[in-house]
């Protein structure tokens, strides 16, 4: 009976909803006398290597939960996920897909783009305090008080910041060091620079989404884009990639969109990129950092997977 609804719910799966989508082995509920199989995609994805131009590979991207199949025992259908829902879920896990792929390459390059001169330009801020703590050891509320009312208040906010991170915590009478900001001191032997740059990587891989959505920071946002539109690729072929600048602002073009800024800006943002080997370059390609994409593959497995919301 089980191939039976089987060979069921995969006919009305190819009628339906097309070649894209495909069914899982269907369950018997036996309280309701029903079968119920599960709607999924194995997405194809297609890679461009550009060492091999004429080759075209293809990956498929699973994508689960989109939808169900409902059959009687007699093998009647029921009830089945509209066909436009299943897309919308489609379009769903493919955005969550990018989304994550972007938080992965977050994580691992964080050191790496932390860097940047524009995100150290940035987050001068962040600095003033490291400095101000590695003096003082203290910054007074009395003294961030005696500001004007804009600037205490934008201080008040990166201090809130670093102290949801344990970088600094709050005293009787002001801001000290924290534990985040001890243990990485100790890592770099209290070496000013070094430190800096850790804790700015630590913010970048912690709360990289505050930075834009509380303090308005876009800045290091195309470094984010371009270095993810990459190594999501890479991701999907499970191996370093290769693309010429062509291919690159193409890929760039489909993932974000055709802005005139962005495309007078991509060499640079690409050979900031290769400088602080979050990319490597050679032979007229660009191609992925082999301990950053290392990371990124395990980050990737230690995921859930890709699945739009349960209804």
């Amino acid at each position: 009976m089980e191939i039976n609804a089987m060979s069921a719910v995969r006919k009305y799966a190819i009628h339906h909803y097309g070649n894209l989508i495909s069914v899982s082995k269907p369950e018997f509920d036996a309280v309701n006398k029903t079968w119920i199989a599960e709607i999924k995609s194995d997405y194809p994805r297609i890679i461009r290597d550009d060492h091999s131009p004429n080759e075209k590979t293809i990956k498929l991207l699973s994508l689960r939960r989109l939808g169900t199949i409902k059959l009687k025992e007699n093998l009647d259908i029921i009830d089945a996920t509209p066909r436009d829902m299943c897309v919308e879920k489609i379009d769903y896990s493919l955005n969550m897909w990018h989304e994550r792929a972007e938080r992965i390459v977050i994580k691992a390059s964080s050191d790496r783009l932390a860097h940047i001169d524009d995100a150290r330009w940035v987050l001068g801020k962040i600095g003033t305090i490291i400095s101000r703590l590695k003096l003082k050891n203290i910054i007074l509320d009395r003294e961030i008080d005696a500001l004007s009312v804009k600037e205490a208040t934008k201080l008040k906010q990166y201090l809130q910041l670093l102290e949801s991170l344990e970088i600094v915590r709050h005293i009787d009478d002001g801001y000290s060091y924290g534990n985040t900001f001890t243990e990485l001191s100790a890592q770099v032997n209290n070496d000013y620079h070094k430190l800096s740059s850790s804790i700015l990587s630590h913010i970048i891989r912690e709360r990289y989404s505050a930075l834009r959505e509380i303090f308005g920071i876009s800045q290091l946002e195309p470094f984010v884009h371009v270095d993810s539109c990459y190594y999501r690729s890479a991701l999907e072929a499970d191996r370093l990639i290769y693309w010429n600048y062509n291919t690159f602002t193409d890929r760039y073009v489909l993932s974000y969109g055709n802005k005139p800024k962005m495309r007078f800006r991509l060499p640079y943002i690409l050979d900031e990129l290769v400088n602080v080997d979050a990319l490597e370059y050679e032979d007229n390609c660009y191609f992925g950092n082999e301990k950053l994409f290392s990371r990124m593959q395990s980050l990737k497995y230690e995921m859930n997977e890709l699945a739009a919301p349960r209804a």
